[in-house]
């Protein structure tokens, strides 16, 4: 008995024991909780106080340090870094001793996440676990933290393709289309051959590569990838597409040495182009950019009501004698602008005007087999052939017929510059009013008329009679003196500046 009042006293003073021990492990555990809570608090508190929208000193966007600054301001540095960068010359390198060079606004460089990477480093010590952040802060306040958030580079691919494809062009072997050409025996087709070419998308990849992998914002070398290439257009395409559906001519010999050159690029550039049945084609895309690059110069042309320097000018000389020709072969034509003014070279409302990505030329292969355009130049003529498969009845003929209509009459003279040397002064176009034009398709068929369909509508301003003006020269006080002299307006002034250029002064001067 007294053995069991023992075991039952040990029993009780055990669990007094334990109940203890627990309270106190249990008054522990709050004032650890308790003291964490505090703390945290206090951390939180201060991190808070921090987070006011400003920058901890240290951090980087890119190469910009953007300590301190809020979002906006940072945002500013860092597109004035980007700028900055636009400047930087890249060099690609084709093959050994075979190099070009372009700077990167050329190539259309963009940091497409700059807002991002600014927001990131507003964020930055100041979002996530409190320690950590404190302790970001601690550091950055010491001046001891520095931390670097990328910008990520990227070059625009069809404006780095464009440069990339044209610099390039000298120094590879490029494929060469199978071709129609009138041979001794008639009408030929040459064989396509085989050459190399860019491989683009690799290419801008390495270009990408190197903007992103520890670029130090100078110029530096990227190599390019370059394939075999087959030619776009073989033999078989042209197989059997020897008919000339269509075909005009224009003549251009006696235009400046600038627009000259560009008539004959952007003829060059439409030679050889193949449409299959439902295809359309663009005669700008196929002729732009319109730059050194790409062979063209600056000329006259059309603006508005006025003759104005552009790169390019002369294209709508192309353009035009390329839609008289696909008129006769009868394809549909989507899109066609008119001049604002009367052109010399086709007839009232049988130009089309070209325009950057303003106006434009757009036809469509509306037949039930592939046409091939054909461009021959000779002689100061541009003649545009459609070549295919005719099907129509060999008794069936089209007229053209531009029919026009005077409005107001116009007074006056005007002076244009011109890219003649100064001395030049000479007729560019007479006078005319405004006129309404409509162009008429007439079809006779074994010599009847079968239909007679209004093809277009156009409107031109009126224009005084118009001369050009030589500004070319050596010494560009010459050229500045000239072009204020047309600025007057007045004949006897123009000709007074030329007879001084290249005379020198009279004796009552």
């Amino acid at each position: 008995m007294a053995t069991k009042r023992r075991r039952h006293r040990r029993r009780h003073t055990i669990r007094q024991e334990t109940l203890r021990d627990l309270c106190l492990l249990g008054s522990v555990l709050v004032c650890a909780v308790l003291l964490f809570a505090g703390s945290q608090a206090i951390l939180r508190s201060y991190v808070k106080k921090h987070d006011d929208g400003k920058i901890l000193s240290g951090i980087y966007v890119g190469n910009t340090d953007v300590s301190g600054m809020n979002q906006k301001e940072a945002l500013d540095e860092v597109q004035k870094e980007i700028a900055n960068c636009r400047s930087v010359m890249v060099t690609v390198e084709i093959a050994e001793g075979k190099e070009i060079q372009a700077s990167l606004e050329e190539l259309g460089l963009s940091a497409p996440k700059a807002k991002d990477a600014v927001k990131e480093a507003v964020r930055f010590g100041k979002k996530g676990n409190t320690a950590q952040s404190y302790k970001l802060i601690k550091k950055a306040e010491k001046k001891k933290l520095e931390h670097h958030i990328p910008l990520e580079y990227e070059v625009e691919k069809q404006t780095a393709s464009n440069i990339l494809e044209s610099r390039a062009k000298e120094f590879l072997d490029n494929p060469v289309n199978a071709a129609i050409v009138q041979g001794p025996e008639g009408i030929q087709v040459t064989e396509a051959q085989k050459g190399e070419g860019l491989n683009m998308e690799q290419t801008i990849e390495n270009l990408n590569q190197f903007l992103n992998e520890d670029w130090d914002g100078k110029p530096g070398t990227v190599q390019a990838v370059v394939e075999k290439k087959d030619a776009p257009v073989t033999a078989d395409d042209l197989a059997g597409l020897t008919d000339i559906l269509g075909s005009y001519t224009t003549y251009y010999g006696e235009s400046g040495d600038g627009r000259v050159k560009n008539v004959e690029t952007g003829a060059k550039h439409l030679d050889g182009i193949l449409l299959k049945p439902g295809e359309e084609q663009s005669a700008n895309a196929a002729m732009e950019p319109y730059t050194y690059e790409n062979g063209y110069a600056e000329a006259d042309s059309y603006e508005s009501n006025t003759v104005v320097q552009t790169m390019g000018g002369g294209i709508c000389q192309v353009s035009s004698t390329l839609y008289n020709a696909l008129l006769y072969a009868e394809l549909e034509i989507v899109e066609r602008y008119p001049h604002s003014m009367l052109v010399s070279y086709v007839e009232a409302s049988r130009d089309a005007a070209i325009a950057d990505d303003l106006l434009d030329l757009v036809f469509k292969n509306n037949l039930n087999s592939p046409i091939y355009i054909q461009t021959v130049l000779a002689d100061g003529n541009l003649t545009f052939n459609i070549y295919g498969k005719e099907t129509r009845n060999p008794g069936r003929e089209i007229e053209f017929i531009s029919e026009s209509e005077e409005n107001e009459g116009t007074e006056g003279t005007r002076f244009v510059a011109t890219e003649n040397s100064i001395g030049y002064l000479s007729l560019q176009s007479y006078a005319h009013p405004e006129i309404t034009a409509q162009l008429w398709k007439v079809v006779t068929e074994d010599g009847q008329e079968v239909s007679r369909d209004a093809i277009n509508y156009s409107q031109y301003m009126a224009a005084p009679e118009t001369y050009g003006v030589g500004v070319v020269s050596d010494d560009p006080a010459e050229t500045d003196l000239m072009n204020s002299a047309i600025m007057t307006q007045d004949q006897e002034t123009i000709q007074n500046t030329i007879d001084q250029i290249l005379y020198g002064p009279t004796e009552s001067e």
